[in-house]
């Protein structure tokens, strides 16, 4: 019995892999744009996956399922503002203390942000003439 995963996710996070577990075991890894097909010892399984810091995204999968990797909306959106910001601070703040004490703002906010909001959906994709790859 086995499910396949492929990981569908944007430029953000693309040098890192992300880990999956079945049913809380680490079983592998998949890397950018990379398809995988995953044993499973059960008809039913819960399918986890995290990248490094990352809250872990779950879904319960079927043998035989094709689940699809995708970035959420709030993982993108969270960096578009990290740039943002650090540009703006980059360029305005002039005095030496104050800029570190804003990239160090800047670091916790990407630790906060990477570790409290859900950075992959994991989707089941039914039909063959579904997939978008």
């Amino acid at each position: 019995m086995s499910i396949t995963i492929k990981r569908s996710t944007n430029f953000i996070g693309v040098a890192l892999p992300i880990r999956i577990r079945i049913d809380g075991k680490r079983v592998d890894k998949v890397f950018h744009e990379e398809e995988k097909e995953i044993e499973i010892n059960s008809p039913v399984a819960e399918l986890s996956v995290s990248q490094f810091l990352s809250k872990k995204s779950k879904i319960t999968v079927n043998d035989g399922d094709y689940v699809e990797i995708r970035s959420s909306l709030w993982r993108s959106v969270s960096m578009i503002i990290f740039i943002i910001l650090l540009i703006v601070v980059t360029y305005s703040v002039q005095n030496e203390p104050y800029r570190l004490f804003s990239y160090l703002g800047f670091l916790i906010y990407a630790l906060v942000a990477e570790y409290a909001f859900e950075q992959f959906r994991l989707e089941k994709i039914e039909f063959q003439e579904e997939r978008r790859f």
